[in-house]
């Protein structure tokens, strides 16, 4: 579970907007679907490379909580090798469940880098 549970929603934007939007930000390295209501799961694959070249990546599932929140939950990391801007099964394997060490510095980055807020266009 995402240690700063629960996350606000920006002020107007719905759920499935802020999915959308997160999409919009991230064309090439987000992939999500919606298994459930209010409900996604994500795989968001980071700009950050391990040293060896490969993606690092972060799953989990997302839901709505009320109308102004939501929750990060079952957060798993991986270590990519495929390209992520060609459509394909990753390569690669899980790394969760993870020590504190890994969950700090591979885990939390990549949901952070994920949550970050796109720059303003002016």
């Amino acid at each position: 579970m995402y240690p700063k549970n629960p996350v606000l929603l920006p002020v107007g934007m719905e759920f499935d907007q802020w999915i959308e939007s997160k999409k919009n930000q991230f064309p090439d390295r987000l992939r999500h679907y919606s298994p459930y209501p209010n409900t996604y799961k994500i795989m968001f694959y980071r700009k950050k490379h391990t040293n060896l070249g490969s993606y690092i990546s972060c799953g989990a599932f997302i839901r709505q909580t009320n109308p102004r929140t939501i929750e990060i939950i079952e957060m798993v990391s991986n270590v990519n090798h495929a390209d992520y801007s060609i459509s394909q099964i990753p390569k690669g394997g899980e790394l969760g469940p993870m020590n504190e060490k890994e969950r700090e510095e591979v885990l939390l980055p990549c949901i952070e880098e994920f949550l970050t807020t796109p720059p303003s266009k002016e």
